[in-house]
């Protein structure tokens, strides 16, 4: 080792390690479900809290002074403002940054059940409109869609709601959330750059997996043609929150496809999406068989936990009841 590589060892061998920047705990649904059942007596946590820091604060003090001086690199003091001007929460990006989909396209092709149903049944998709909307207008913009059962109808009941929604003049979104079996891309007749797995997987930028219609004022948040491997892991992780908190801030109302409810492989993903994502709330869709009092009860009490609000269901008289 040269003379001068043995100085520069020497120099630099006492330096504090640095925190790894943007690193944070990952909280589980166990502790959100404790964090809801009540925080612990505010007098014991705030005294406790104070000697903790009082007695941190000392001891990083102490250590301090009998270290030399810290040595930093030219480099670093060019870097720091580049380093600051990144340091943004992901929900809040820089006001100079404009959210631009990857892929425009003039219209989507509407399937002919969407056009047959808006036409038919506008008054009855306006009033479910003017609940969004109005839940919109208070900063709940995310809600999900879902089906009671498999084929239920609830990629059908998004596009519509999100075709009505458009008439107003507003920003307006479809995801698709039905990891188990994605359809918009297909039904709408559109290839985005990237499937929003892709950018759940952390190698695609969001705006790759988002498809604008000039025309019909709607983008669309497209997933693949084909399911998505290991969905709850996808659901749970960050690139999800990420998602949402970019939906939020670029979008007036954004309605998401979550699939089926009680389906033993698709309700796990559901209730992840809903909870890592926040959504704000939920509307269900049932097909033209008399909804349980039960199944409502059951979807109420995990939305409960989640703190979605469950709007209520609309009734699909369109499906046929699936052969025994």
């Amino acid at each position: 080792m040269s003379t001068t590589n043995k100085a520069f060892l020497k120099a630099y061998r006492h330096d504090e390690p640095q925190p790894a920047r943007g690193s944070a705990p990952s909280v589980t649904s166990a502790e959100l479900s404790q964090a809801a059942s009540g925080p612990a007596t505010p007098a014991m946590s705030a005294e406790m809290a104070s000697a903790t820091v009082n007695t941190t604060n000392r001891k990083t003090a102490a250590l301090r002074r009998s270290l030399p001086a810290e040595k930093r690199p030219l480099s670093s003091y060019i870097s720091s403002q580049t380093e600051r001007t990144q340091d943004l929460r992901f929900d809040e990006p820089a006001e100079s940054a404009r959210f631009e989909p990857g892929t425009t396209v003039a219209s989507f092709r509407w399937p002919a059940i969407c056009r047959a149903l808006v036409q038919q049944c506008g008054p009855q998709l306006e009033n479910v409109n003017r609940l969004l909307w109005s839940r919109a207008s208070e900063g709940n913009s995310l809600i999900g869609v879902f089906s009671l059962f498999r084929r239920g109808g609830a990629t059908t009941a998004t596009l519509c709601l999100a075709s009505r929604a458009a008439t107003r003049s507003r920003r307006v979104i479809i995801g698709d959330g039905n990891f188990r079996n994605p359809q918009l891309a297909n039904l709408l007749d559109v290839v985005p750059t990237a499937g929003w797995e892709e950018v759940l997987k952390n190698t695609s930028p969001l705006n790759d997996a988002v498809v604008r219609a000039a025309d019909d004022k709607v983008d669309l948040l497209a997933l693949g043609g084909r399911p998505v491997p290991d969905p709850q892991f996808r659901a749970e992780g960050l690139q999800a929150a990420v998602t949402a908190g970019i939906l939020r801030h670029n979008y007036d109302l954004a309605i998401v496809d979550l699939g089926t409810f009680f389906d033993p492989l698709s309700q796990p993903v559901l209730l992840e999406l809903v909870a890592n994502m926040g959504m704000d709330a939920a509307v269900a869709v049932a097909g033209p068989r008399a909804t349980d009092a039960r199944d409502i009860a059951t979807i109420e009490e995990y939305f409960r936990h989640t703190n979605c609000e469950f709007l209520g269901i609309i009734e699909n008289r369109v499906v046929r009841p699936q052969a025994a």
